[in-house]
């Protein structure tokens, strides 16, 4: 099975996991940019761009990405809780980069809070953009030991 890693991150948590988890995994990764950054400024960018993004389901442009999903067999896609689901930047990966996706897409999130609905927000959400795709919720905030067993 052929898998590939695409991420979001924003303040770089997300991205230090990935490293982390791809150390041993060494696979395919790809990160997800918004076209026009984010805000350096943690207000700006949660209160703000977010917010406004997610209330009024904005899917921003993001940098083209040299991905050809069509080699993979499974997409684990990790990224930060943004408002009680994805951040928007993810939506725009899913509706452009996964149309005619047909693997498998593993779910991993990571929050400042355990709230379990996150993730079910998440996945109802990722369906919504793509309902031909097989998304499914993995791991919510869990270490890279975790991350490891998992994914053996």
């Amino acid at each position: 099975m052929k898998r590939a890693i695409v991420y979001f991150s924003w303040s770089n948590n997300t991205r230090k996991l990935v490293e982390e988890i791809n150390k041993t995994l060494n696979l395919d990764v790809y990160r997800v940019e918004r076209l026009v950054s984010y805000s350096d400024d943690y207000n700006t960018c949660a209160y703000v761009e977010a917010k406004e993004e997610v209330d009024k389901k904005i899917l921003p442009s993001i940098k083209e990405m040299n991905i050809d999903t069509s080699s993979y067999d499974e997409i684990l896609l990790f990224f930060p809780i943004w408002w009680y689901t994805f951040p928007m930047p993810i939506g725009t990966f899913v509706k452009e980069y996964l149309k005619d996706f047909k693997g498998r897409v593993l779910i991993f999130a990571n929050s400042y809070t355990n709230d379990p609905q996150y993730m079910v927000n998440s996945l109802r959400d990722l369906k919504e953009l793509n309902n031909n795709v097989s998304f499914e919720n993995a791991l919510f905030n869990r270490t890279v030991k975790e991350h490891l067993e998992y994914l053996k």
